[in-house]
């Protein structure tokens, strides 16, 4: 009778581990799950791009949380000038920052002296070079 008993035992500890286990398991996916959509209920700041140097002293405001400059026509900002690439550069609001990329671009791009090889951090009242071209970032907390 006793080894039933002592199997009966090991039956249950088993059946108990794994169902800790599983509720362990699945309150931690719950709790990565909504975390991550309450990330993606951040409000995007308002990313203000004006650049003095362009003909019709050119300023937009966006607040989509990728913002694409260059030549191209397709471009969200898009720079006249034959210093730019088609394609130059990516502002992207992610980790709860803006940050700029160079897409390669043929003359660079520079964060003040600073040449941008990797994404970079920006703040409010920085100053990036592109070619020829400054570009003065304003960047408004949206409320």
């Amino acid at each position: 009778m006793s080894a039933n008993i002592g199997f009966a035992f090991r039956v249950a500890m088993f059946v108990c581990l794994y169902l800790f286990l599983f509720l362990a398991l699945r309150t931690i996916w719950k709790s990565v799950t909504q975390k991550d959509s309450r990330i993606s209920n951040i409000p995007v700041p308002t990313l203000q791009i004006s650049s003095l140097e362009m003909a019709e002293g050119t300023e937009s405001a966006f607040t989509s949380a990728e913002v694409l400059i260059g030549r191209d026509h397709e471009c969200d900002f898009v720079i006249n000038h034959p210093a730019i690439s088609s394609r130059h550069g990516r502002f992207s609001f992610h980790q709860n920052q803006w940050w700029y990329e160079d897409l390669k671009s043929t003359n660079g791009s520079f964060l003040e002296d600073l040449r941008i090889e990797e994404p970079i951090v920006i703040k409010d009242g920085d100053n990036i070079y592109c070619g020829d071209i400054q570009l003065k970032i304003k960047i408004t907390p949206n409320s």
